[in-house]
């Protein structure tokens, strides 16, 4: 018989959506305690994008980091070095690649990611929640790479806890 790999993201995505309002408030309150320098980054692209945008850029940081727990691979506070060195990378790595707004699709995002399956789940995830379709493009390239972010963020960390272990 054939194991099948278990899809956590996914999971997680959907064990968020069947949550109710308070039970997913009570996640991110965890979160913002346990991260608060990756929260601290989230919360500083408020002003950059609507409430509906932030919020699945919050969410989708909470849902990241429940599907780490759940696969038993702890996660623990991201150190603000890190952060900086993601931003930087991703930043340039975004600029180099994307020079042609009119070029870039969701292949080319996808090849700009450091976890292409987890961003995509997440990203399909943010179509659903947001109006990301009817922003510019240059609007959503940046929604896409601060999604990117996050996520290489919180999978950068767990691998250098990991390592150290």
């Amino acid at each position: 018989m054939k194991q099948t790999k278990t899809d956590f993201v996914a999971i997680a995505i959907a064990d968020y959506e069947a949550m109710s309002q308070e039970e997913q408030g009570k996640m991110i309150v965890n979160v913002l305690e346990d991260q608060p320098a990756l929260m601290g980054f989230i919360t500083n692209l408020a002003d950059d994008f609507d409430d509906t945008e932030h919020e699945v850029l919050v969410d989708s940081a909470v849902i990241l980091i429940n599907a780490f727990i759940s696969a038993g691979i702890p996660v623990e506070m991201v150190p603000h070095q890190m952060i900086e060195e993601v931003i930087k990378d991703k930043v340039d790595s975004y600029e180099a690649k994307t020079k042609d707004i009119d070029e870039v699709s969701k292949t080319n995002l996808l090849d700009l990611s450091d976890s292409p399956k987890v961003f995509e789940d997440l990203r399909v995830r943010a179509l659903f929640k947001t109006k990301s379709t009817e922003v510019t493009p240059m609007e959503q390239l940046n929604f896409y790479m601060s999604l990117d972010i996050i996520v290489s963020i919180i999978e950068r960390s767990v691998a250098y806890e990991m390592e150290k272990i």
